[in-house]
């Protein structure tokens, strides 16, 4: 078994340089493919930091693309009606022929003022309402009987609907951090997880406690995908690449580097030393790598230095 690499799309980046076409992230999903990655992925923001809607995206990217696996990382769930987008998901399924991946967060804890006061449900609302959205999705999927008449929503409606590709439906990935709910609720229900700021020891932690919770509900804990997010800028210089970070961050998020590191993981520098960098994840256990290219300014040059000098020898690492 091999460990996977994938690469997020700059859909936000490409939104903020003002573009409207959605060719050249197409033609860069078709490069990630082509240049030997596992997987492409959009993120999302409902309500700020706007950019081309995911889903829809990825219903493009799905017919330009032949094997690689297409997800969000991460879409926030919460905010989409769960009949409609169980729908969605269920088409998206079928148009990527069963190559669909969902990252699934709650739109926190990222510093983005303007979501917080467009979307006032709590934080504990936002949990229940997703978790009881996907909890009814999956029983559907895999044809199971039982009541969809949850605390927030009736969502028989959904037995009316076609079934996806993949038997049980495509992954479901809670996109959050080792926080024990966080590490209970995937374990219990989601099938991977997703975490965005993490360290490799709190990583190894955390995931053996997914497991001890999977076993805990009676499932296999070997079927959940452990998976980590990571925010990358390459460059031989390693103080050039900090640059590059905190330029990107401030174009960004509008924030300086070190404003976003309790937030994400950041790293920057060569490719051997990036190497080493995740092979400290996939020691902990992380099986499946995502990363965001952090640069406005030379992201074709760090995608095919990545391609070439990262991916080889990320696949190259030998895992259980």
């Amino acid at each position: 078994m091999s460990v996977e690499i994938g690469i997020a799309l700059p859909v936000r980046e490409l939104a903020i340089l003002g573009a409207r076409d959605a060719d050249p992230l197409l033609d860069l999903a078709r490069q990630v493919e082509e240049l030997g990655f596992d997987s492409v992925w959009v993120g999302d923001s409902f309500v700020a930091r706007h950019r081309m809607e995911p889903l829809t995206l990825l219903g493009a990217i799905a017919m330009v693309t032949k094997e690689i696996t297409v997800g969000t990382a991460s879409l926030t769930a919460v905010l989409r009606d769960p009949l409609a987008l169980g729908h969605i998901i269920v088409t998206l399924d079928q148009i990527s022929k069963g190559r669909l991946k969902l990252g699934i967060g709650t739109g926190a804890p990222l510093p983005v003022q303007a979501e917080y006061d467009a979307v006032t449900m709590s934080y504990r609302e936002r949990r229940e309402r997703v978790d009881e959205a996907v909890q009814a999705w999956k029983k559907v999927w895999r044809g199971e009987d039982g009541s969809l008449v949850g605390k927030y929503r009736n969502l028989s409606g959904l037995r009316d609907q076609s079934a996806p590709v993949q038997p049980g439906g495509p992954g479901l990935w809670l996109a959050s951090n080792g926080k024990p709910l966080a590490v209970e609720r995937t374990g219990s229900f989601y099938d991977g997880w997703l975490p965005v700021r993490i360290d490799p020891d709190e990583y190894r932690q955390s995931l053996k406690q997914i497991r001890e919770s999977a076993k805990a509900a009676g499932r296999d804990p070997e079927k959940i995908t452990p998976a980590v997010y990571v925010n990358v800028n390459v460059n031989a210089d390693a103080a050039v690449a900090e640059v590059g970070l905190n330029d990107y961050t401030m174009r960004y998020n509008e924030l300086p580097l070190p404003a976003m590191l309790p937030y994400q993981i950041y790293w920057g520098g060569p490719e051997k030393e990036m190497v080493k960098f995740l092979r400290e994840y996939v020691e902990a256990g992380a099986r499946h790598i995502v990363l965001r290219i952090s640069s406005f300014t030379d992201y074709e040059r760090q995608l095919h230095a990545i391609a070439e000098n990262v991916v080889p020898a990320i696949h190259s690492i030998q895992v259980d």
